[in-house]
């Protein structure tokens, strides 16, 4: 007689935390953009991932304790190692680039992203020059009730593409301090309408908790994962615009070139199902990166209702073909001419 009890799939526990690039300047076209980058943690994996994150802070010995009278390395440089870790100051601190170094290595390797990974991230790349910006308010605060509909999306795309047909349970939702945190609605108002559009996900807090993302402000633990988010989104951002003369930056970027190509070698086959590298990958249904609008989108007022909004992104529909800018930031321009 089979074992009932091994057949029963339990809830997954959830903490998402969050961070974004509000609006840079594609300098080929011209374009708009905005990201959002979502990581979702599994509860019960929490305090492993925190620790595989600050042993990476250990640059010498990988073997992270919060005090460095007690840490193995002795390496004399703890309090540097323990720093905010964020994609803007990378240039300014060695110790900074390498602990992002260190996180970027341990996203591309495959041991930790396998079988029931502790963690999951969903990056989302929006063309504002493809939307009819008019439709979302006044100029003054368009950018955060943008980023309000298109952070609830976000969070609801990764919920049904890494968790498809699962229950899920979400503890806390965690966003780095920002105007967000003074916006009439957002603190509330994702929750509430993930709430009603997903059946099979129950979320336990009421609002959105804004912490600082540096954890000796904040002195809470969520603050090193604000940053995890903050490196990956950055690395993206290198990968698709190569904006910075920064060499930090640019490292980061390259480094992360090989995850951002397979996460965007997706495309539908003239039979119909969507293939590419990204499909046989330890990627798969873990890591996403996607980009909306496919073309532009004018939606009238009546489709910013929540529903009709929805069903709007999927009409739009998301897309993945890129070009990724960065190059090896170790060759010149006359290697280039010569190469």
């Amino acid at each position: 007689m089979p074992n009932l009890q091994s057949q029963i799939i339990l809830p997954i526990n959830l903490e998402i935390f969050s961070d974004e690039i509000l609006k840079v300047t594609d300098t080929r076209d011209g374009s708009k953009w905005m990201y959002l980058g979502i990581l979702f943690v599994q509860k019960e994996k929490k305090d492993q991932l925190l620790q595989q994150l600050n042993n990476l802070r250990c640059v010498n010995g990988h073997n992270w304790h919060p005090d460095p009278c007690v840490c193995e390395s002795q390496c004399g440089y703890h309090d540097r190692n323990d720093t905010e870790i964020h994609y803007k100051e990378l240039h300014h601190s060695d110790s900074r680039f390498r602990i992002a170094k260190n996180w970027i290595s341990f996203v591309k390797d495959e041991r930790y992203l396998k079988n029931d990974p502790p963690f999951y991230f969903n990056i989302l790349g929006l063309n504002l020059t493809s939307m009819n910006l008019e439709l979302f308010g006044e100029d003054s605060g368009r950018d955060l009730t943008i980023y309000n509909r298109f952070y609830r999306s976000a969070i609801l795309g990764g919920l049904n593409y890494f968790f498809k047909g699962r229950e899920i349970v979400i503890h806390d939702i965690f966003h780095d301090r920002g105007s967000q945190e003074h916006h009439r609605y957002f603190p509330w108002q994702v929750i509430h309408q993930i709430d009603l559009t997903n059946e099979k996900t129950t979320i336990i807090p009421s609002r959105i908790k804004f912490i600082d993302s540096d954890h000796r402000a904040s002195r809470a633990v969520e603050s090193h994962f604000i940053q995890f988010i903050d490196i990956l989104l950055g690395a993206t951002y290198v990968g698709l615009h190569n904006p910075s003369e920064e060499m930090a930056k640019k490292k980061i970027g390259f480094l992360f070139r090989p995850v951002l190509e397979c996460l965007l070698d997706r495309r539908e086959s003239d039979s119909g199902p969507w293939i590419g590298t990204y499909y046989q990958s330890k990627y798969h249904r873990t890591c996403q990166v996607s980009f909306f609008p496919k073309r532009r989108i004018d939606l009238d007022n009546a489709q910013l209702d929540p529903e009709n909004f929805n069903r709007e992104l999927r009409d739009g529909k998301f897309f993945f073909d890129r070009e990724i800018q960065i190059i090896d930031p170790s060759i010149t321009r006359f290697d280039q001419w010569f190469g």
